[in-house]
């Protein structure tokens, strides 16, 4: 380490036991403390959840073989990752979160594509990750203790284990964070026991069942693009943390860390996923179910615990992103009062998805259909921050607060070259979708073949570099700094 270095570390300041910012408003330099090497916690804290996991038993319960269904998860994921990292840079640009980073592309007004992307797939990821959490916890209790199963205990189990990821949220940045380097280390010893518990039951040979879509490789692309959604699916959230990293953070560091940590932690937990599911009854059994059944009595206990506090971090870490998102645009109220409310939302559309409507089966078909509108938007944040060379006015992103005006205000607060470019990456993407629920009408033209991720994200990058060149947007012309 150079003595400048030395000298940096050693005028530091310490880390503060709460920052004075945990709303919309840029962060101070001052109070950015944290590490791009955070990442190692704040991901697998995440991932490492059975609201992933199951997410996991996808390739298996598609019909795939052992093999197939690892061939399909590492190259999801690593696709997934690919688009993820990247955006990493914008929160210690900016100082700010990503939807209102988006801002800089979409407007200042037009950021509300970000707000709805970030609060829709905030709330689908935290209803998945309460009802696997509160099945695990009612599934289990039952099998050591006898107690009852069904709508009502499902409900109490979600409802305790949802009111502390609630708390969590709300308390906010530095809670989550705490608890996340708590949770990524269980997390990995439930998931390294549940592999060895199970390994002598296990076959690496599981040749698989019927296709969810008849040929191999039409199978093997659905389970691969719902496995890229799992990174992908966190696009709008890594600025919640970056915006406390120093804004003189190398980029390549945050966008290595966050990589490598997002690709190794999806990969383990989704993997565990299918592990345990070729151990199943059959595809269609209920994962959770079929796991308490499978491990040892003593382990069940395991799952209780892992089913209530596994969910905290990943549950929490949705409900936060919301909170922050609502933020932006009810921005006259706090942070914490917003994401309240938010959390209150959630446990309405818990409960009507996994109880009254029972159509939590549907999150395969989810977790691919919200690629179509995750994917261009990511196009568009990526193709701008080049177009702009990574420079950003963090006021300006707030002037939607004074009225308007400043660089991002374009037409009225929308930039239309972006909103443009994202509508047509979207549409073409849904066009393109082919699940067991719904077959877009473009898939015939590629024999059936699911490309709504590729498509997606080409067209809406294209479109918006081609819109750039031809109408440059004001951002473009300035020097950089």
């Amino acid at each position: 380490m150079s003595l400048l270095h030395k000298g940096a570390a050693a005028d530091a300041p310490h880390r503060p036991p709460h920052p004075a910012v945990d709303g919309i408003e840029p962060v101070p330099e001052a109070e950015r403390t944290s590490r791009p090497a955070d990442f190692g916690w704040i991901w697998p804290s995440a991932q490492f959840s059975f609201g992933t996991v199951v997410l996991g038993a996808l390739p298996v319960v598609f019909g795939l073989g052992w093999w197939a269904s690892v061939g399909a998860i590492l190259a999801g994921v690593a696709v997934g990752t690919v688009l993820l990292a990247p955006l990493a840079r914008f929160g210690a640009r900016t100082g700010t979160n990503d939807p209102m980073s988006s801002g800089a592309h979409f407007g200042v007004r037009g950021r509300v594509v970000g707000n709805l992307i970030t609060i829709v797939t905030a709330l689908g990821f935290f209803s998945i990750a309460v009802w696997t959490g509160g099945s695990a916890v009612m599934v289990a209790a039952h099998r050591l203790l006898g107690t009852p199963q069904g709508p009502g205990a499902l409900t109490a189990a979600m409802a305790v284990t949802a009111a502390v990821v609630a708390l969590v949220a709300v308390r906010g940045h530095t809670v989550l964070v705490r608890t996340y380097r708590v949770t990524a280390v269980l997390g990995a010893v439930v998931l390294a026991g549940t592999v060895l518990v199970l390994w002598p039951r296990f076959d690496a040979g599981y040749a698989g069942g019927d296709l969810a879509l008849g040929s191999p490789l039409q199978t093997w692309l659905l389970a691969a693009t719902a496995s890229a959604t799992v990174p992908l699916s966190y696009a709008a959230f890594q600025g919640d943390y970056t915006r406390y990293m120093p804004s003189a953070t190398p980029p390549r560091k945050l966008v290595w860390y966050s990589g490598t940590a997002m690709f190794l932690s999806s990969v383990a937990a989704l993997g565990t996923g299918a592990y345990v599911s070729t151990l199943l009854a059959g595809p269609q059994a209920p994962w959770l179910q079929g796991l308490t059944d499978a491990v040892p009595g003593w382990f069940a206990v395991v799952v209780v615990l892992f089913g209530f506090a596994g969910t905290v971090p990943q549950g929490a870490l949705c409900l936060y992103a919301a909170g922050l998102s609502a933020n932006s645009v009810f921005w006259r109220a706090s942070r914490s009062a917003v994401t309240a409310a938010v959390a209150a939302l959630a446990l309405v559309v818990l409960y009507l998805g996994a109880v009254v409507y029972d159509a939590m089966d549907s999150m395969g078909a989810f977790v691919t259909l919200l690629l179509t509108v995750v994917a261009p938007w990511a196009a568009v944040l990526l193709v701008g921050h080049r177009l702009h060379r990574g420079d950003y006015r963090p006021q300006d992103l707030r002037a939607f607060t004074v009225g308007g005006g400043g660089l991002y205000w374009y037409t009225r607060g929308v930039n239309l070259r972006a909103l443009a470019a994202f509508t047509a990456g979207a549409v073409t993407g849904a066009l393109w979708v082919d699940n067991p629920l719904y077959t877009g009408p473009l898939t015939r033209t590629t024999g059936g073949f699911d490309l709504s991720l590729p498509v997606s994200f080409a067209v809406s990058a294209a479109l918006y570099a081609l819109l750039c060149r031809r109408w440059p947007e004001p951002g473009q012309s300035r020097p950089p700094r």
